[in-house]
């Protein structure tokens, strides 16, 4: 939680603040909304101009991106996020939901993926069959009934097959 010394406000849309979460500090760059979008991680060591240093590049980084002009900021890919500590996701989003349901909405697809993120099976993971009974069940097609849920079936069991002597 940052304090108010440590918070340099502008009216534009960009600003830093300095934070510490008990190991690092940091320089959080963040936009107008509170956003973080980019992080300067130093060690204040006494003795060094590590700090300063740090603080003259969130302040560089600011004016920068508070440049009047075309263009705009995005926060890092969550992939080169992800990749940065060797890790992978498989991420869905509402453009994926419909494609599995052209007829929905934005904010149709945007519950769905809510729903699953919320219950899903974690040993198999999101998959389409699991967005696909979601969507039903949130949003049944006209015309179809509602998806039965799946019963508990006795398992088959195979004839057995005596030997056959020779």
């Amino acid at each position: 939680m940052p304090n108010n010394d440590d918070i340099k406000q502008t009216a534009d849309r960009f600003s830093y603040h300095r934070s510490s979460d008990g190991c690092d500090d940091t320089f959080l760059i963040e936009d107008r909304d509170g956003q973080c979008i980019l992080q300067l991680h130093f060690w204040d060591e006494p003795d060094t101009t590590e700090a300063a240093m740090a603080e003259a590049k969130a302040q560089m980084l600011v004016a920068a991106l508070n440049l009047t002009g075309s263009g705009w900021v995005l926060p890092p890919y969550p992939h080169w996020t992800l990749r940065h500590d060797k890790q992978i996701a498989d991420i869905w989003g509402i453009e994926d939901v419909q494609t599995l349901r052209p007829k929905l909405t934005a904010d149709q697809a945007w519950e769905i993926l809510q729903r699953v993120d919320d219950d899903h099976d974690p040993n198999h993971g999101i998959t389409r069959k699991t967005i696909r009974r979601v969507a039903d069940e949130l949003f049944p097609e006209s015309g179809r009934r509602k998806p039965k849920r799946p019963r508990n079936k006795k398992p088959r069991t195979r004839p057995r097959l005596d030997p056959i002597p020779f």
